[in-house]
Order: C-alpha cells, then sequence, then structure tokens
C-alpha cells in the first residue's frame, strides 16, 4: 500500500524540517522503516504498536520509556486511512511540546500517504491498458469479452482505426507515465487519441478516424516537443487505417513506417512505402548472401561506400556529387572505377546499378534496426 523504502523516508524529512524533531515512521507492526536516525530502522517500537491497535495518539513520558521496547520520550500518532490504521508516526521530544502540533503533523502524513496511494493506483490503470493494447495488437481474439475489458479502462474500441507508431532514438530509459500525460495534454492531433507506452523507447498513438493532413501536422509539433524536452531525436511512422478489430495491421504498417522514417528523418505514412514493403520481406539469410556478391567488398573501404551513398543521393550527378564531396570530378569518377573493380558490378549499367543501390538500402536497413 506505501513504499516505506522511498516515500516514507521522504515523509519523514518533510515533517522533520517542519517541527525541527526526530521523527520515525512504523509499519503496521510497528517495526521502524523510516527515521531520521538511520540507527533506529527495523528496530521495533512498541508504543507505535500500542497506539495503532488503540487507534490514538499515546504521550510516550518517562514511564512509558522505562516500560515499552525500543521507546524514546514523544508521542506515537497512528496514521488511519479509511477507518483503518496503516502506519504510525513517532515524534521525539516533550509530549507537551509536541502536542499542539500533533494535527498538522497527521495531516501532512495523511496527504503524503493518499498521494502515494493514487500515484500507485493511476499506476495499475496504466499499467492495464498497455497490457490491454498489446493484447490487442498482437492478435488476441476481438469478442465481445474484448470490448467489455476495454469498457472498464475506459476505452470505446470501436472507435479506433489507425496507428501511429514514435520512436525515440538512443532513448536510455522508458517515458514515464508523467510525461505521457503530459505530451497527452499537449497534444492536439484528436481529443480521443490513446497515448500508449510501448517498449522502452517507443509510444503508440491509436487514433479515431480523421484527416491525414492534420494528423501529420500535429504529429509533427508533438515530436518537436518532444525532442526538446527529452533532447533526443524522434521519428514516426503512421499505419493505413482499418477496422478496429483489425488495428494490428496498422500497426504492423506503422512499425515498418517508423523504421523508414529512420533514413529520412520525416514522418511516414504506410502508403508511401515502396522498396522498403520488399527490403522486409528478404529473410535474413538471403540479405547476408545478397550482400556478401555485392558490396562486401567496400565493407571496409569506407570512403567509396560513402561516396557511392552521396552519388545515388544526388540522383548519380558526377557534378553535384564532386560538389558535395568537395572534391574534382575526376577524383570522383576514378572512385567510381574503383567501385566496379572491387565490386565487379557496372555503374553505368542500369542492373547493376539498380544491384548497387538495393545492396546499400539492405545494409541502412540493417544499420538501423
Amino acid at each position: 500500500m506505501f513504499q516505506f523504502d522511498t516515500l516514507g523516508q521522504e515523509m519523514v524529512k518533510e515533517i522533520s524540517n517542519l517541527i525541527q524533531q526526530q521523527v520515525i515512521l512504523t509499519d503496521r507492526r510497528g517495526f521502524i522503516q523510516a527515521s531520521t536516525d538511520a540507527a533506529r530502522i527495523n528496530q521495533f517500537h512498541e508504543g507505535a504498536l500500542l497506539s495503532i491497535r488503540q487507534k490514538e495518539m499515546l504521550y510516550m513520558d518517562d514511564d512509558e520509556v522505562e516500560r515499552l521496547r525500543g521507546v524514546r520520550k514523544g508521542i506515537a500518532l497512528p496514521i488511519i486511512i479509511d477507518d483503518e490504521p496503516i502506519a504510525a508516526l513517532g515524534i521525539t521530544g516533550e509530549p507537551e511540546t509536541i502536542r499542539p502540533q500533533a494535527q498538522l503533523i497527521l495531516r501532512v502524513a495523511e496527504l503524503f500517504i493518499q498521494d502515494s496511494m493514487k500515484r500507485k493506483q493511476k499506476d495499475e490503470k496504466v499499467r492495464d491498458l498497455e497490457f490491454f493494447v498489446f493484447d490487442w495488437l498482437t492478435g488476441m481474439k476481438k469478442d465481445e469479452r474484448f470490448g467489455e475489458r476495454g469498457t472498464l479502462l475506459g476505452i470505446d474500441v470501436t472507435q479506433y482505426r489507425q496507428v501511429a507508431v514514435i520512436e525515440v532514438i538512443d532513448l536510455l530509459e522508458q517515458f514515464s507515465i508523467e510525461e505521457i500525460d503530459i505530451f497527452t495534454s499537449i497534444q492536439n492531433i484528436h481529443k480521443s487519441m490513446k497515448m500508449i507506452r510501448w517498449a522502452q523507447n517507443k509510444i503508440l498513438l491509436l487514433l479515431p478516424e480523421m484527416n491525414q493532413e492534420t494528423l501529420a501536422h500535429e504529429l509533427n509539433f508533438l515530436l518537436l516537443h518532444m525532442k526538446r524536452r527529452k533532447k533526443v531525436q524522434v521519428v514516426a511512422g503512421i499505419g493505413a487505417p482499418t477496422d478496429y478489430f483489425d488495428l494490428a495491421k496498422s500497426f504492423g504498417q506503422a512499425e515498418r513506417a517508423v523504421s523508414a522514417s529512420k533514413r529520412s528523418g520525416e514522418i511516414v505514412f504506410e502508403h508511401e512505402l515502396r522498396l522498403e514493403i520488399i527490403l522486409q520481406s528478404i529473410p535474413v539469410a538471403a540479405r547476408a548472401d545478397f550482400l556478401s556478391r555485392t558490396i562486401a567488398p567496400l565493407m571496409k573501404e569506407e570512403e567509396l561506400l560513402h561516396n557511392l551513398k552521396v552519388w545515388f543521393s544526388e540522383n548519380q550527378s558526377m557534378q553535384n556529387t564532386a560538389q558535395r564531396l568537395h572534391i574534382h570530378k575526376n577524383t570522383l569518377s576514378y572512385r567510381l572505377q574503383k567501385i566496379e573493380q572491387l565490386t565487379g558490378l557496372s555503374v553505368s549499367s542500369t542492373h547493376d546499378v539498380f544491384l548497387l543501390y538495393l545492396a546499400l538500402s539492405l545494409l541502412d536497413e540493417q544499420m538501423n534496426k
């Protein structure tokens, strides 16, 4: 119910700063779980246990100090939530000096615990929704019970038609629930959009039927906000609209589109993909074999490999490529000849040029995974 190891210690510190006294927090068994005096942690406090059992504040005077185990002079206050004592606070000092502050102390403690419980409930609800969406997109049967489960989680599954995938490059930790709340609150994509954490560095957007131009424009704004907040590179892919029971198809398309967006840096819609559809259908073994028969000799020739990529990006223009590489056209011509010698493929042959381009595309996709 309450995280004594983290929030408990934080609460003890806050109360101690407020009243300038030594403070302990025990669990309902009377064992100290947090304290301004670290040496007291895990010790038994009999006065706190009595306070919990009797549900009332108890004074710890000289007699109680002599009679009860683990007790110092002060007061013990039960923390009661929904009429159930869940913990106790112990304040060291003269009981009569502390007593006027007792209600303030209890109020601070209750606020800490109520906030903790609300956050825990929210975390559990978010995780339930994440598990539900995982089932939704990984082949779970979409029967009547599926819809009922969605309703219990506050989501009408029938209105969702499309999935977008946002991926953060080199993110070391998962998005927090608080960050997802912030992103959701500032987005103008659609009021019914659902934002779901997916793996460590991805976010899914579940989208109702909507205008695709609006989607692209508003998603760009959201990505810009994420980039500024996380100081990382963010890309996005969007699957095609479909029926809610077939949303896994849109998700798969969005995954394919986000892979392509890593190369372009732009938002990619699934319908814009052409070559990528072929590339992703090639088995791993076939890819490796194809690369070994085409550009494998260039793997250790970084300069030649880079020049070839630039040549393709400049639509095979010798002049534009040479200008971009800051070299003479004759130098570029020599390097292309070297590529021909190493690979056995001619840059003057349409067939061979296609093989080189396909090999570079496979290599890029492999490196971006």
